[in-house]
């Protein structure tokens, strides 16, 4: 059996339950298996100040692991919290893609010193801010009031519209921005270098761990990239569709502790 060297979770839906926390079972697991000189990171479409408290309480400070944040726009080291790589969108690819989303009727959001920043109204305008307790503050105009780089941008609408809109992008916004869904709800924007599959294999190349030693875990259509680059991809049992088949091994849902059924399964004790 191969020798697994590091653990990747998604955070939404994958390690978290659907009231947004770990259980305790696959917590403990996850503390247990960082005992065995197990990595664990977490890769998330959240803000870094969304993940980070979830980093603390799995202890990756202690075991000096971790964080892609913002789809892995950011890569932080959670021995001290810095930050390692940022791929940022610019100012003037900010201006294209709020256009864009102005034009087709989508609540628009970005990130400034961890604070959600936004503009207009919308049904879902709140889920950010409920997923990762960030704050948030609104502004006249989103556009005037971003003059630098952010991390990401974030739209909001239902699911239909987002699941139209995400198919015609088909990954790509312009040349250069990378587009994906990673709830039905929220169509993200990122540099075009910017996917949890791509940045992971910077991080294995930066560590030392080759594809093959890597598990990813994963639920939604940003994760599809990193449970293909890894030398073991697991679908929660929540997955959608096309997760599932780019797997190579289907868990248990994220309500049912599929991530601790999982360590079980492949790490022998």
């Amino acid at each position: 059996m191969m020798e697994y060297k590091m653990i990747v979770l998604d955070m939404d839906d994958t390690l978290m339950t659907s009231d947004n926390k770990m259980s305790e079972g696959t917590k403990q697991a996850l503390l247990d298996i960082q005992k065995q000189g197990v990595k664990v990171v977490l890769a998330s479409g959240r803000p870094t100040g969304g993940m980070v408290p979830t980093a603390l309480e799995l202890e990756l400070d202690r075991n000096e692991s971790y964080i892609l944040s913002y789809n892995g726009a950011h890569v932080i080291s959670m021995k001290d919290q810095s930050l390692l790589t940022s791929q940022p969108v610019t100012k003037s690819q900010f201006d294209a893609i709020y256009d864009y989303c102005q034009s087709n009727g989508l609540f628009v959001l970005t990130y400034v010193d961890d604070e959600i920043i936004y503009d207009g109204e919308h049904e879902y305008m709140n889920i950010e801010h409920d997923l990762t307790g960030l704050p948030m503050k609104k502004v006249d105009n989103l556009k005037s009031f971003i003059q630098s780089d952010v991390p990401k941008v974030l739209s909001v609408d239902y699911e239909a519209h987002i699941s139209q809109l995400n198919q015609q992008l088909d990954g790509h916004f312009g040349e250069d921005i990378h587009a994906t869904t990673s709830k039905p709800f929220f169509l993200e924007f990122m540099h075009q270098n910017v996917s949890k599959g791509q940045v992971l294999k910077q991080l294995c190349d930066m560590i030392n761990i080759p594809a093959e030693a890597v598990i990813c875990v994963g639920d939604s259509n940003n994760d599809k990239d990193m449970l293909e680059f890894a030398g073991l991809g697991i679908a929660m049992g929540n997955a959608n569709e096309a997760i599932k088949q780019v797997a190579d091994d289907i868990t248990d849902d994220n309500n049912n502790d599929g991530i601790k059924k999982m360590i079980e399964k492949y790490f022998n004790h």
